[in-house]
């Protein structure tokens, strides 16, 4: 018999990275054979009232996905994403005591376990199943969870009731690998470190996600950015490189000011997939960006972004043999110098190749 999964992540909202890191982890358990569903749940202190939710909501992306300030592009990624998850079977919260002892819980992937992120919607032990009875939890695995950093953010009193509950799992995976120590050091259990789920799919199934939908030709050729982080600054920097490149910047999130209408709004998630897939280089500050760029095989640099947490960098880019893609405040000519650099992608797609193998053993054994 199928029992069910649920696969408690942050809320799916515009984040492209959470979207499809979550999309992946339940494609993934599904072809292990489980029933997955996305458990559905309000942050806390969401108040009544149409306009007071919307505004609470607002806060909530800013701050969690470091979206624009700008409302309507808010909402409009808000709708990007709830098209995107159609099809996809959800169990909200307020049906938790229709869920049976033989159900199980699989927490993560992307940073569920930072605890500045989670106290903006629950607490971090709700990250860690406070909300499950024991027997789920013994029945309950984490999935390359993530601290963001390379440190836990918890308070005693938090540190203390998390340990208990993560103790009760029947296995423990974290994205990073400094994500292991804090596992021993802090809450006492042995962790290994797993690929994020993005890297668990083939190539050939985010092209089928990109077909699925219509989708526009950019000018090539160009130099996609996803840089979350941007100011003015950092804007006329980027221009500066595809200057230097002689190609066209294509911004992958949406700018009030561009010169095409099409850049004013943010791009569907096929969209967003084939700008990067298309592109002749790739520049992003983003964890989920770098993971694209391995997944379409670019040519990238990855701008050091040490308040989202340089521990994903390290790991991600340390697993593939591609540290020397990160950069920190680099020159144009810096900039040059690495997307020009030759990638040894058959060396690259081989650990990639490894690494699923690993995951879905991992995931087959602990299961059952």
């Amino acid at each position: 018999m199928t029992r069910n999964t649920y696969i408690l992540t942050h809320p799916l909202t515009g984040n492209y990275g959470g979207l499809l890191q979550a999309y992946a982890c339940y494609t993934t358990l599904n072809k292990c054979g489980v029933k997955a569903h996305i458990f559905h749940y309000q942050p806390n202190d969401i108040p009544t009232g149409i306009w007071p939710r919307v505004r609470r909501w607002l806060q909530h992306l800013k701050y969690c996905a470091g979206l624009s300030k700008n409302a309507h592009t808010l909402l409009r990624r808000l709708q990007i994403a709830g098209r995107f998850v159609k099809g996809m079977r959800f169990s909200p919260e307020s049906r938790l005591a229709d869920q049976g002892e033989q159900d199980s819980y699989v927490v993560g992937s992307d940073q569920v376990w930072r605890a500045i992120y989670c106290r903006m919607m629950k607490t971090p032990a709700y990250y860690f199943l406070d909300f499950a009875t024991p027997e789920q939890r013994r029945k309950s695995i984490a999935y390359s969870a993530s601290f963001g950093v390379d440190h836990w953010e918890g308070t005693p009193e938090e540190t203390e009731e998390c340990k208990r509950l993560l103790q009760e799992f029947k296995a423990v995976s974290v994205r990073e690998h400094s994500g292991v120590d804090i596992c021993r050091e802090v809450f006492g259990v042995e962790a290994v470190q797993m690929p994020d789920p993005t890297l668990l799919l083939q190539k050939a199934e985010y092209d089928e996600l990109i077909a699925r939908e219509k989708t526009w030709t950019p000018e090539y050729p160009v130099l996609a950015s996803y840089v979350l982080d941007e100011n003015p600054e950092k804007l006329k920097q980027l221009q500066t490189y595809a200057q230097g490149l002689n190609v066209t910047l294509q911004h992958l999130l949406p700018h009030a000011g561009a010169a095409k209408r099409r850049d004013r709004f943010a791009h569907t998630v096929g969209q967003w997939l084939r700008l990067i897939r298309d592109a002749e280089y790739f520049i992003t500050d983003s964890f989920h960006g770098c993971a694209f760029a391995i997944i379409f095989n670019k040519p990238f640099v990855c701008l050091g972004n040490e308040k989202r947490g340089s521990a994903r960098f390290d790991s991600l880019l340390g697993t593939f043999g591609l540290k020397d893609r990160l950069a920190i405040n680099p020159t144009p000519e810096q900039v040059r110098q690495i997307l020009n650099t030759p990638v040894d992608w058959d060396k690259v797609n081989a650990i990639r190749r490894s690494e699923q193998e690993r995951a879905f053993e991992f995931l087959r054994k602990n299961l059952e």
